[in-house]
């Protein structure tokens, strides 16, 4: 399916995804700056790293918002990559790693999304069917090392159940990291986020349910900003 992408401030450009309604509202809902809203305080964006690169809808709006930034986006599934090699095609700052990231090394099965590819996972669920593809995974703290990565400024998880395992695999790197999007699927994820984030950062948005969330959390520096309070009010007004 290709989407007509009319960006507030931009020029328009085309997208592929998934021929599914739910790929083409959160790819829609991605590339209009809404999952992942950019924060403009946050300036001299050098690295980002999109894990759950899927057909490459955050990785294309990160490379338009931070043209100087190295994006590093992983994505296991190779049905998903053929969308996402194809989306990001035109930005040669995005380098696609055909792996999971995880707490260790390995090889997994990855379990494919029932109604969407974007809901596949490493962990059996509801929302995934019994089809799966067995998928290189490695330890993501080693694998930001292996790379040479001493900083990541923008980090993005939609890893389908496995945030808590690549952010304390990343606890190194945590202290760098000055913008955190994340998705979690249980209350006891989210008290985990919380706790492995408490001494670096913030918890700034997002939207909040029981068992569900999509929230934004700031490095404290960057929390502590009066840009990010008046940026706050910008969201909340819808006009951010």
């Amino acid at each position: 399916m290709k989407l007509r992408i009319e960006p507030t401030g931009g020029e328009a450009f085309e997208f592929e995804c998934e021929d599914t309604i739910a790929s083409a509202w959160v790819s829609r809902s991605i590339l209009e700056n809404e999952t992942y809203p950019i924060m403009p305080f946050v300036h001299d964006v050098r690295v980002v790293v999109d894990v759950g690169g899927n057909c490459g809808a955050a990785s294309v709006h990160f490379a338009r918002h931070y043209p100087d930034a190295e994006i590093h986006t992983v994505e296991p599934g190779s049905h998903q990559r053929t969308f996402l090699e194809r989306n990001t095609a035109a930005w040669p700052q995005v380098t696609i790693h055909p792996i999971a990231l995880k707490d260790e090394d390995g090889e997994l099965p990855l379990f494919q999304g029932d109604d969407d590819s974007g809901m596949s996972s490493l962990v059996a669920s509801e929302y995934a069917t019994t089809s799966t593809e067995t998928v290189p995974v490695r330890a993501a703290g080693p694998w930001a090392t292996a790379l040479g990565l001493d900083r990541i400024d923008v980090l993005k998880l939609d890893v389908e159940g496995c945030e808590v395992e690549v952010l304390q695999s990343l606890q190194p790197l945590l202290p760098t990291v000055r913008v955190l999007y994340v998705e979690y699927d249980s209350r006891a994820a989210r008290r985990a986020i919380d706790a492995i984030l408490a001494d670096t950062h913030e918890l700034y948005a997002g939207k909040v349910f029981l068992d569900q969330g999509e929230v934004v959390y700031l490095g404290k520096a960057d929390a502590d900003d009066p840009a990010a309070t008046e940026h706050l009010l910008t969201l909340f007004r819808g006009d951010g």
